[in-house]
């Protein structure tokens, strides 16, 4: 099972904090933002299960609630908050945002023995929460598919239909949409009709919009309207 999370750093050096996080493979870096602002519409778009917020940087060190109004910003849009991790080399800064409501802090530059028990320590608490099946019914069965087995869905009229790695086609009585609200943060939507797994993605081809999934076996149009993930899956991939 792996976590998606946001890096919020407005900091000049960010690579060794986000080499250190990346080393630990149950979590997958979404977006990478220099400010607040932007941190705060990835966060809404990608729904991050974590967000790790670099707070050198982001604000002057006399401006604690408007660096930390991200939270209460936040709250007014999701009803499921992603778990606030704060990375500060000021310690009072760091437990003045622990106070607030962060679900933890770090010293910056990060220990990483200190940030792997930070991380195995979110790992314990929220393994349970994550289901990695979705149920699909279809003519009266229920089949219950394993998420990461669906290489990608296909919208036709009102039905959607699930494409498996084994080859198998299931189809189900409910929309492309629909579907799309359940499916983990690996799914990406390409297309109107098009929604796929970005662990099955081969290659891609931006001059002829073409999404390659399973060693190239099979190549899918995306287009303009949903570009950004494709920069997105770009991105993780790279």
């Amino acid at each position: 099972m792996q976590f998606s999370y946001v890096l919020i750093d407005g900091s000049q050096v960010i690579e060794p904090t986000l080499e250190l996080i990346k080393a630990h493979d149950a979590f997958l870096c979404v977006a990478v933002c220099a400010n607040r602002t932007e941190g705060i519409n990835k966060i809404l778009e990608l729904k991050p299960d974590v967000v790790f917020m670099h707070l050198d940087g982001l604000s002057t060190p006399d401006e604690d609630a408007i660096r930390l109004s991200l939270l209460s910003e936040l709250h007014e849009f999701l009803d499921v908050m992603p778990t606030i991790i704060v990375l500060s080399s000021s310690k009072e800064q760091a437990f003045d945002a622990y106070q607030r409501g962060v679900y933890g802090y770090l010293l910056h530059p990060v220990d990483p023995n200190e940030l792997r028990k930070c991380l195995f320590r979110f790992q314990k608490t929220h393994q349970a929460l994550y289901a990695d099946k979705i149920a699909i019914k279809s003519n009266g069965d229920y089949h219950f598919i394993t998420t990461r087995d669906i290489v990608y869905l296909k919208a036709d009229n009102n039905t959607t239909d699930f494409y498996l790695q084994s080859g198998k086609v299931i189809t189900a009585f409910k929309t492309l949409k629909h579907f799309e609200q359940l499916l983990p943060f690996y799914f990406f939507r390409i297309h109107h009709s098009y929604v796929i797994n970005v662990g099955h993605v081969s290659r891609i081809n931006l001059g002829k919009n073409q999404c390659y999934l399973l060693n190239n076996e099979i190549a899918l149009p995306f287009s303009r309207t949903y570009k950004e993930a494709i920069d997105t899956i770009i991105i993780r991939i790279s």
